[in-house]
């Protein structure tokens, strides 16, 4: 019985045994772990928030806000200086010769003539002869020279949607597009380029706006490639277009030609009194060197290598001087004056400007840059028993009209023509009395 009861006594000792060493080991202290919803950040041991810049906090300055270093000129010029590769061509014999560097801020020459308002800038170099002498007038610059000129082009698709192509009149091209809807990229940045846009669709009487008006607020060459991308129509000036055209631009010129194309060049000092940091003699060293007879033969030969002509024609009075033109580039003023006097492209070009619009023989009204005709008359002293002037043109032909009328005219001028020389403008007068190509001016 004893031993029965040993034997059992073994077993249930074995038994529990068995059972311990299967039974699953205990967690010590079984804390649940935290739920954590999928759109929780996980947040760093040390949370240090980043410094918060409010949206004032970008600069605001004009992109010409750069210090006016010493051995350092600030210029700023419109884009298509740059773009065309005419300051990439020029501006390293400047900086060689005077031992500086040339900061270019290029920009709409609005925007440009804006930077040398505000005295942020040194010297400009632009192409928007009214607001250029206006800066002029009123203070903001001491010194205005010519540099050079060329043309505007309107470019477009060879497809070529509004069938402008060959047209001879720019405003006549633009009403064209406007009709067609055609897609059209303007600078929309109050460049001279976009100036002279604006002036054309004044001439043809339109406001242009609607899905087909592209405003891109951009440079030149920023634009050609938009239009160049949309197959569309856009203004250019001749350089820059030649420029793209060289690295692949599809775009064809199709209208040129017309007179109120003409796009002239002027480089002026802003006042020292802006800025006490304006380099008032290295500025007037930098203009005496660009409108030097060198230099302006050297502008003369930009493109010429891959064109066969020019991108851009000198004009400074130093390069008219040393290169006589014909008398056909000159202006002669005789007859009933108290001083009979010739003077040369330059020398009128120099004068104050204003502006004229006139409706052409097709009646689109187109406007036109100038010299006032009885300022002209005025300088060579109209003698009172001059009852009649006499307009000469280069080939011969003559036109009359009252010397009375035109002394009472404000917007009476002799217009710049794109490829040099006169043209009388004289709104409310006969068509004979726009005489192209006048040479001399007669009193009798």
């Amino acid at each position: 019985m004893k031993r029965t009861f040993s034997r059992l006594l073994v077993a249930f000792v074995v038994l529990g045994l068995l059972v311990s060493c299967n039974a699953p080991a205990p967690t010590p202290t079984s804390v649940p772990p935290t739920k954590v919803p999928p759109t929780a950040t996980p947040v760093p041991p040390t949370p240090v928030p980043p410094t918060a810049v409010p949206a004032t906090a970008v600069p605001t300055a004009a992109p010409t806000a750069i210090p006016m270093a010493s051995g350092r000129l600030l210029l700023a010029t419109t884009t298509s200086t740059r773009d065309s590769g005419l300051l990439d061509f020029i501006l390293p014999d400047f900086e060689k010769a005077f031992g500086v560097k040339v900061d270019v801020v290029a920009v709409g020459s609005g925007q440009a003539i804006k930077i040398g308002q505000d005295g942020n800038a040194e010297v400009l170099l632009v192409h928007s002869r009214a607001a250029e002498d206006k800066f002029m007038a009123d203070g903001h610059g001491t010194r205005r020279e010519d540099v050079m000129y060329n043309d505007y082009v309107l470019v477009g698709p060879a497809t070529d949607p509004a069938g402008v192509k060959g047209l001879k009149n720019a405003a006549k091209a633009f009403a064209q597009v406007a009709e067609k809807q055609a897609t059209f990229v303007s600078r929309g940045d109050e460049s001279g380029t976009h100036v002279k846009e604006k002036d054309i669709w004044k001439a043809a009487a339109i406001t242009p706006e609607g899905t087909w008006y592209v405003p891109a607020g951009a440079g030149m060459g920023a634009v050609l490639t938009m239009a160049n991308e949309k197959l569309a129509y856009t203004l250019s000036d001749r350089a820059t277009y030649l420029a793209r055209k060289a690295e692949g631009l599809q775009l064809e010129i199709l209208v040129e030609g017309d007179a109120v194309m003409f796009n002239p060049y002027g480089v002026m000092l802003v006042n020292t009194a802006k800025n006490a940091q304006i380099k008032g003699d290295l500025a007037k060293s930098f203009v005496d060197w660009l409108v030097s007879v060198p230099v302006q033969e050297k502008i003369g030969t930009f493109g010429v290598d891959k064109w066969g002509a020019p991108l851009f024609f000198p004009s400074s009075t130093l390069y008219q001087a040393a290169h006589a033109t014909a008398p056909a580039a000159g202006l002669k003023i005789t007859g009933l004056v108290n001083t009979p006097m010739t003077l040369t492209e330059a020398e009128v070009k120099a004068m104050p400007t204003m502006e004229a619009e006139r409706a052409n023989k097709e009646g689109v009204v187109e406007k036109y840059t100038g010299v006032s005709l009885a300022k002209l008359l005025g300088l060579a002293g109209v003698k009172a028993e001059a009852t009649t002037l006499v307009f000469v043109a280069d080939d011969g032909f003559t036109s009359e009209v009252p010397v009375a009328d035109v002394l009472k005219c404000e917007k009476c001028i002799l217009s710049f023509r794109s490829n040099g020389g006169f043209s009388s403008v004289l709104p409310d007068f006969s068509n004979k009395a726009q005489v192209k190509g006048v040479v001399e001016m007669q009193l009798k």
